[in-house]
């Protein structure tokens, strides 16, 4: 299969195949609250691609968006211009996704009391798996997503 073909018409009229994504992709989100919603458009684009249901990619961009945004609000929160990178994989109906910063691990000290801090329930609703661990040299976000069988 080509690696750049297009669904459409070729030379003499024949369907060209559509080229099928790369089961893995990976994306650098700068430190910027406003790279979140590129970021979710190229996840949920390269979900769309893969023929994962529509379900499925909503629950995935709520936590892989919570996650991104916790790397960027926390993670780097003294160090602007860090990266976060996102990566993710699917192996036939297991979606897994990686959200990596290199930012300074704050342990929650629980005793603020206000709305916030939920993302780690967020996260651990939607998804068959989710787990974080934090260490002086960044934090990792791994979350696990068993796909519905209407792909």
């Amino acid at each position: 299969m080509e690696g750049g073909a297009a669904a459409g018409t070729g030379g003499g009229g024949k369907a060209v195949p559509r080229h099928r994504p790369d089961p893995v992709l990976t994306i650098a989100v700068p430190a910027d609250p406003g790279e979140l919603a590129p970021t979710r458009e190229r996840l949920r684009g390269w979900l769309h691609a893969l023929g994962v249901a529509e379900w499925d990619v909503e629950t995935v961009l709520i936590a892989t968006g919570e996650a991104c945004a916790n790397a960027i609000e926390h993670g780097y929160r003294f160090a602007p211009g860090g990266i976060t990178t996102l990566r993710a994989e699917l192996r036939d109906d297991l979606l897994e996704i990686e959200v990596r910063d290199q930012g300074g691990w704050r342990t929650d000290e629980g005793g603020d009391g206000d709305e916030r801090g939920r993302g780690r329930l967020i996260m651990a609703r939607v998804m068959d798996e989710a787990t974080i661990v934090g260490t002086p040299e960044g934090t990792t976000v791994r979350l696990v997503k068993r796909l519905s069988a209407n792909r």
